[in-house]
C-alpha cells in the first residue's frame, strides 16, 4: 500500500532542524534553509512543509547503524539467557525482542515515510507496547513530529534502508566520566554520572580522536543509561554465559573516546568527553596473606610489559601500609582484608589489584541477644573493621554470601542481626549464624524469628 501523505506545517527552527522528511539533509542549501525560515514567518503565503508520514518503527540494528558509522551495517541482535533482563522496559526500553525475550533484534525507532514509498500495511500494529515483539519493520504512525528520526527509502526489490539520524541531538552532561578496566561486564566499562541511571537507553554509540564510530546495543554493551561496557578479546567471559561479541571492538584499546551519544525514547542525546582505554596484558600479582604481628608480607609479579612504570598503593582499613614492589609493610594496621593497585605512572597501561588478608587471633566481637557487640577492651575502630569485613555468613550449615550486590547483609553496622532478610530467614524459629569476617575469628550467635518479613526485591544485573 502507499502511505497517506501527511503535511506538517512547521515553525522555522522545528523546519531547519528536521530538514526535509523525502529530501536528503545533506540536499538541503543554505538558500533552502532560509527560503523555509522566510516562509514560516507567513502563514498566509507559501508555507514551509514537511511532506510524509512518521512511523515508529522495528529496525533491525544493522540496519539502524548502517548509515551511522562505516561497517554499522555489521551489527547484531543481542542474544540474552537472562530473559528478565531482557524484558525489563527500564533496562531495554525503545527495543524490539524475539518473543521469548532470547534476542534483542534492534530499535523501535521514529522514521519518516516519504511521499510515494510503499511499505508493507500488514506490519502496522495497534500502538507502541505493540512493537515489543513484532517482526523488523513492523510500525505504528505517530501523531506528533519527533525530534529525532530516520528517513526510510527503498530500492527497486522492496528492500529498505534507512538515513543518518537527522534532528539535533541534545547535550548532556557525562559528569566525572571515568573508564573501569577491572568491570565484570566486559574488558573495558565507561561509568558515566550515576544520575543517568533513570535514563533508559536503546541504542549509543562512542567515537574515538581517530575518527571512528562504534555501535553499543542494550543490555549486552549498555546498562541503566550510564555504563557501557564491552569486551575487546576472545578470552573474556562474561558472567550469565552469554556470548558477547568483542571483534567489533577489538581495535579499541589504546585508543581515546571523545564523544557518546546516546538513543533514547525521548530523543537523541550527546556528550563531549576525554577516556582513554589503557592497554591491558596477561598478569600475575601475588600479595601473601600474613598476621597482623609480622608487620610485613611479600609481593611477587609477572607478566608486566618493561616499558610499565609501577606505582603502588594499598586500599584497607590502615592508612600506614605501603609497598615498594617486593614487600608490603605496616606498623599499626587493622586485621581485615586489603587491596594492593599497581598502576602505570604514564597512563599507558592499565592498573591491576590483588587482595592479601592481614589476620589477628584476638576477639574483636562477641554474641549478643540482638547480634554482635564489641568484645572486651576492643576500640571502636577495630569493632567497625570486623563489620566491614564480614564476607559470608553460615546459617543453619548453609554458606550465605554476605558481599556483592547479590549478598545478604545479615548484620548491620551497628552490629545488629536484620531479621528482615526474609530470603535467608524463611521460617520462624531459631537460626545458628556463624558470621565470618575476613582476617577475624568467627563468631557464632543464634537469632529467633517470630515472624517472616514480606519478601525484598533482590537487586539484579
Amino acid at each position: 500500500m502507499k502511505i497517506k501523505v501527511l503535511s506538517v506545517i512547521c515553525a522555522a527552527m522545528l523546519t531547519l532542524s528536521l530538514a526535509g522528511c523525502g529530501k536528503d539533509a545533506g540536499e538541503q542549501s543554505a538558500s533552502d534553509a532560509s527560503s523555509n525560515a522566510e516562509s514560516a514567518t507567513d502563514e498566509s503565503s507559501d508555507s514551509a512543509s514537511i511532506a510524509g508520514t512518521f512511523v515508529k518503527m522495528n529496525i533491525p540494528y544493522g540496519d539502524f547503524f548502517a548509515n551511522e558509522f562505516e561497517g554499522g551495517e555489521d551489527v547484531d541482535a543481542v542474544s540474552s539467557a537472562t530473559m528478565n533482563k531482557a524484558a525489563n522496559d527500564k533496562l531495554t526500553g525503545g527495543t524490539y525482542h524475539l518473543k521469548d525475550n532470547s534476542k534483542i533484534l534492534g530499535v523501535s525507532f521514529p522514521v519518516c515515510i516519504p511521499e510515494g514509498t510503499t511499505i508493507d500495511e500488514s506490519l502496522k500494529v495497534s500502538d507502541e507496547a505493540a512493537l515489543y515483539d513484532a517482526a523488523d519493520y513492523s510500525y505504528v504512525e505517530l501523531a506528533e513530529i519527533p525530534k529525532n528520526y530516520k528517513e526510510l527509502s527503498a530500492d527497486a526489490s522492496g528492500k529498505y534502508s534507512f538515513s543518518k539520524t537527522m534532528g539535533d541531538a541534545e547535550d548532556f552532561s557525562a559528569g566525572e566520566a571515568s573508564i573501569n578496566t577491572a568491570t565484570h561486564w566486559g574488558d573495558y566499562e565507561i561509568d558515566l554520572d550515576e544520575s543517568l541511571s533513570s535514563q533508559v537507553v536503546s541504542a549509543a554509540t562512542i567515537h574515538t580522536t581517530e575518527g571512528k564510530t562504534y555501535g553499543m546495543r542494550s543490555l549486552e554493551n549498555v546498562w541503566r543509561g550510564f555504563e557501557i561496557a564491552f569486551a575487546t578479546t576472545e578470552s573474556y567471559k562474561e558472567p550469565h554465559g552469554n556470548t558477547v561479541a568483542y571483534l567489533p571492538y577489538a581495535d579499541l584499546p589504546g585508543k581515546t573516546i571523545d564523544e557518546i551519544v546516546l538513543y533514547t525514547p525521548e530523543g537523541v542525546k550527546k556528550a563531549s568527553v576525554n577516556l582513554y582505554l589503557p592497554l591491558k596484558f596477561d598478569n600475575e600479582i601475588t600479595a601473601a596473606d600474613a598476621a597482623l604481628t609480622s608487620n610485613t608480607t611479600t609481593v611477587k609479579t609477572s607478566g608486566f610489559p618493561e616499558d610499565y612504570e609501577p606505582e603502588y598503593s594499598v586500599e584497607g582499613d590502615s592508612s600506614d601500609i605501603t609497598c615498594d614492589g617486593t614487600n608490603i609493610t605496616w606498623k599499626e594496621a587493622l586485621a581485615g582484608k586489603y587491596t594492593l593497585t599497581i598502576s602505570d605512572k604514564s597512563g599507558v597501561y592499565a592498573p591491576y589489584t590483588a587482595d592479601f588478608v592481614l589476620s589477628t587471633d584476638k576477639a574483636v566481637a562477641k554474641a549478643d541477644k540482638d547480634g554482635i557487640v564489641k568484645a572486651d577492651g576492643v576500640s571502636d575502630e577495630e569493632f567497625a573493621a570486623y563489620i566491614k569485613n564480614i564476607e559470608a555468613y553460615d546459617v543453619n550449615g548453609n554458606e550465605v554470601s554476605g558481599t556483592g550486590h547479590k549478598g545478604a547483609k545479615l548484620i548491620k553496622e551497628d552490629g545488629t542481626v536484620d531479621k528482615t532478610v526474609s530470603n535467608v530467614f524463611d521460617k520462624t524459629g531459631t537460626f545458628k549464624v556463624i558470621v565470618k569476617s575476613s582476617g577475624y575469628p568467627d563468631v557464632t550467635l543464634d537469632v529467633d524469628i517470630t515472624e517472616v518479613a514480606p519478601a525484598k526485591e533482590e537487586p539484579k544485573k
